[in-house]
Parts: C-alpha cells; sequence; structure tokens
C-alpha cells in the first residue's frame, strides 16, 4: 500500500498544509505504510520536514497527476490552490482519496473529507452526495510531539507566560503586549517565541531582560516544553489553539486573520472564552489585561484545562488514517475490517440484542464476564477469522465471523439495528467472503447454520448462493462453494 500526500506550502504561502500533512505522513510511517510526500513550494531549512522524506514538485497539473497516481495509490491532497477540476483527476486516479478542507472552497469529488477544526456547524457540505465526511474536533490534527501529552497540576500562582503570535506576527503584536506585561509583572517569565517571517525581531531583542526569554524558530519539541512550563499564553487563534489545550496550557486568542474565524466560532461553541479579542481592536492593549487579570485566578485557569480535556483528545490524525486505509469500501462508505481489542464492548452488545440470541444456537443472554473470556480466545485463535462493520466514522455496525476447521469456514453474521433492512446484508456477506477465502486460500467451502424460522437469513444466504444441504430438526446447513467463486 502507498500514500501519495500533495500539498503546498512555503516561507510565502505559509507553513499550515505543510504541518497538517506532516502529522498524518508520521501517523502513516509508523504503521509501516509507504508514503509519497509532495510539496509545492519553498521549503528551505523548514523545522516541521527537517527529517521526512519529501519531494519538491509543482503537482498543480492534470500531466503529472495523470503520470504519478497509480491506480493502487491512495491519496491526501490539502491544498488551497488545487482547481475542482484537478481534485476530480485525483479522485479518479487514485484508488481511495482523502481531502483536507476548511471552508468548503469547492464542491468535492468522491473521496473523505475532512474539517479538522473545533466546530462541526461552521461549514455547510452537501447532505445528498455519497462522500464521507469527518467533521469537528475528533479530527483535529496535532503535530506528533503534541498527541496525548500529559501536563502536571497547575500551579495556583502565575510563573511564567508564553507569547506565540503565529509564524511572522504581522500586526507586530509581540512588543505592544512585551511593552504592556514585562514591567508591569516583573516577577513572571514570559517566553516569547519568534518565527522565521518576523520583521520585528529586533525590536522584540529590546525587551530582553531578567523575566523575558525568546525562543527564536522553536521545533515542535520545544514548543511543547516552553507550552507545558507555561501557565498563561497569550496567541493568535490559529493552529497554535489546538496544542495549547492538547498541553492543557489556559490561553488568551488574538484573531490575527480572517482565516481563523473558524476556530473562533469553535472557541464559542465550547465556551472557551468570553470574548474573543481582535487585532483591529482600538481596545486590544486593554482588553488583553483585562484577559490576563482574569487567568491570573487559579480557578478560572483550572475549570479551562477541564474543558480543554473534554475537547482535544489527540486521536484526530489516528482517526483519519483509519478512515482512508481502514479495510474495504463496501457501499455508501461501509468498511469492513478485522476485530481488534477495543471492539469487546461493541460485540458483547450486539451480541445479547433480543434479535441476535433469538436466531442463535445459544439463545441465553451472555454475562459480562463469559464474554471477556471468549473474546480474548476467538481473536487469539488461528481458527477465527472475525471481520466488523463500520461506517467511516469508525461507529460499530455489525460483525461476520468466521471458524475455519480444516477446509471448512462456519460463518455468522447480526448486524446493528441502524443499518436493518437497507439490503446491506447481502454485500457484506460477499465481500467478507473474498476476504476470507484470499487469506485462507485452501478453503474449499463456507458453512451457514441458520434456523428454519429465520426467513429473512435463508433468502440471504441462498441470494448470495448457497445451497440448503441438510435438515437437522430444524436447524438447517447451508454450504457455499469457493470453487466457482462469489
Amino acid at each position: 500500500m502507498k500514500v501519495i500526500i500533495l500539498t503546498e506550502g512555503g516561507r510565502q504561502k505559509g507553513l499550515g498544509h505543510i504541518s497538517r500533512c506532516s502529522s498524518l505522513y508520521d501517523e502513516l510511517e509508523a504503521r509501516g505504510i509507504e508514503v509519497d510526500f509532495i510539496i509545492y513550494g519553498d521549503t528551505n531549512d523548514i523545522e516541521i520536514i527537517k527529517n521526512k522524506k519529501f519531494k519538491l514538485a509543482n503537482w498543480l497539473s492534470t500531466d503529472f497527476l495523470n503520470y504519478y497516481i497509480k491506480e493502487s495509490d491512495y491519496c491526501i491532497v490539502d491544498s488551497y490552490l488545487a482547481t475542482e477540476d484537478l481534485y476530480k483527476v485525483i479522485s479518479n486516479r487514485a484508488k481511495k482519496s482523502l481531502f483536507i478542507d476548511d471552508n468548503a472552497r469547492i464542491k468535492y469529488p468522491r473521496g473523505v473529507v475532512v474539517n479538522p477544526s473545533l466546530s462541526s456547524n461552521v461549514v455547510t457540505y452537501p447532505k445528498n452526495d455519497t462522500n464521507c465526511y469527518l467533521l469537528g474536533h475528533k479530527f483535529i490534527i496535532l503535530r506528533t510531539p503534541f498527541i496525548q501529552v500529559k501536563r502536571e497540576p497547575q500551579k495556583t500562582k502565575v510563573k511564567e507566560v508564553l507569547i506565540t503570535l503565529g509564524g511572522s506576527d504581522i500586526h507586530n503584536l509581540t512588543p505592544i503586549i512585551l511593552n504592556k506585561f514585562s514591567s508591569r509583572y516583573p516577577n513572571i517569565i514570559f517566553n516569547v517565541v519568534i518565527g522565521n517571517a518576523f520583521k520585528n525581531i529586533d525590536e522584540i531583542k529590546r525587551f530582553s531582560s531578567k523575566n523575558t526569554k525568546l525562543y527564536e524558530n522553536a521545533t515542535a519539541e520545544e514548543m511543547k516544553r516552553v507550552m507545558l512550563k507555561s501557565d498563561i499564553a497569550i496567541t493568535a487563534a490559529g493552529q497554535t489553539i489546538y496544542e495549547l489545550m492538547a498541553t492543557q496550557t489556559p490561553f488568551i486568542p488574538i484573531k490575527v486573520a480572517e482565516n481563523q474565524s473558524n476556530n473562533v466560532s469553535g472557541l464559542k461553541e465550547f465556551n472557551l472564552v468570553e470574548r474573543i479579542l481582535d487585532y483591529n481592536d482600538a481596545l486590544l492593549k486593554e482588553k488583553i489585561v483585562l484577559g490576563f487579570e482574569k487567568m491570573m485566578d487559579f480557578g478560572n485557569r483550572n475549570e479551562l484545562v477541564s474543558k480543554y480535556n473534554k475537547v482535544i483528545d489527540g486521536l484526530g490524525t489516528k482517526r483519519i488514517i483509519d478512515a482512508l486505509t481502514r479495510g474495504e469500501l463496501i457501499e455508501d462508505n461501509y468498511f469492513l475490517r478485522e476485530i481488534r481489542e477495543e471492539d469487546i464492548r461493541d460485540v458483547f452488545n450486539l451480541s445479547n440484542e433480543d434479535y441476535v440470541r433469538k436466531w442463535s444456537i445459544n439463545t441465553k443472554k451472555i454475562s459480562w464476564e463469559e464474554h471477556i473470556i471468549w473474546f480474548e480466545n476467538t481473536i487469539k485463535s488461528d481458527q477465527n477469522v472475525f471481520y466488523v462493520v463500520t461506517d467511516c466514522t469508525n461507529n460499530f455496525l455489525g460483525q461476520l465471523r468466521y471458524k475455519v476447521e480444516g477446509h471448512s469456514a462456519t460463518v455468522s453474521i447480526s448486524l446493528c439495528k441502524s443499518i436493518m433492512g437497507k439490503g446491506l446484508s447481502k454485500q457484506f456477506l460477499i465481500e467478507s467472503i473474498k476476504l476470507i477465502s484470499d487469506e485462507r486460500n485452501k478453503l474449499d467451502n463456507i458453512i451457514a447454520f441458520i434456523s428454519d424460522k429465520n426467513i429473512a437469513s435463508k433468502k440471504l444466504f441462498e441470494k448470495v448462493g448457497f445451497l440448503l444441504c441438510e435438515n437437522d430438526n430444524g436447524m438447517l446447513k447451508y454450504t457455499y462453494s469457493l470453487n466457482k467463486g462469489v
């Protein structure tokens, strides 16, 4: 399996897209998946991709995409420059595509669309297409060092403050804030992050004093360390707010660009701020002071941290790559994948549904203790092949289980009520048979045992091609020969 990441960025275009894609790159590489990371732009000395294998190329052409993308490739695209027609080329060429979006910039072709923002309500997407949409805070992309960070308990007194106004501080806010705070709070250390594109470095360095520390071109690891030792942050309302929440660092956000509007709406939606400060507000300095004084209260900071923990869990990148690589795409964005340990509770709940137990050989309810033992033995046994049905957000929707004995495998299938009656069972069964016959190529046939009163199951297996071969007191035995194919 190979994944091609297509994005743009650099000193002139900004680093947001490269940063997001570098996190997805790390997750793919950690899973042992081959990655081609292709960037259009100027990337000299950019820290976030320093240790990554990437290619610089102008991929924004039909000729390049048709030449480069093979039908077995998976693609991830994060771009403001690619046209809708180029997205269609990518979707048509690749086996599966995933598009990172912020504002419904275009009408996306077939694929998975991810909007990794705090709010799932800010941007409206079509409701009548077949795309899979991953929206909201569960899909926020963090740089690798910020994933599931543990922080020491909040200090009762504020001792250090972080000031970080983006990669360029285009509105020259850093010296304004330092001028307002460094002398006013001589016992507090101000940790100031200076980006590559800052034009006011000399002015900021003039504030260098006992209570001011400057961090130039900080790496992700350095940023994490500075956040973890800072009790408060004054920050631009960009991607950094996610990292501050991930490190449980209370922050005062300032909107410094229009493309931060969605972040601002999300902060309000989750009640994470009383008011959003705007760089062009005439009373900005006074409002920062008011917000800062409120943050000095330990109770207020602690309350914010408890809210952050409910919003950012650090699993967004994992969920996105799961959606791209998960099992076999069937239809209408349903997937078939192998069982995992995390599915234990869902399997238990479905197995104990009355309509499932009614048609099982053992009709009694299963205890949790019995289920734990059975589940652990089943997923560890080479005799069992266990598939799970999910949607594109990994919601559990059903199970198909095969028990292999010699050259035969006995199948059982049960689906959640939410997808029953949609005519999907046949396709799930057919796809699972294809998977197990590829995995266990010595199998000759599949067996199913069905109650003669279970009309729906009889119709299902007969439609797929199972033949009735035995009736044992109302328990019907159906077989399907793998020699004829599905």
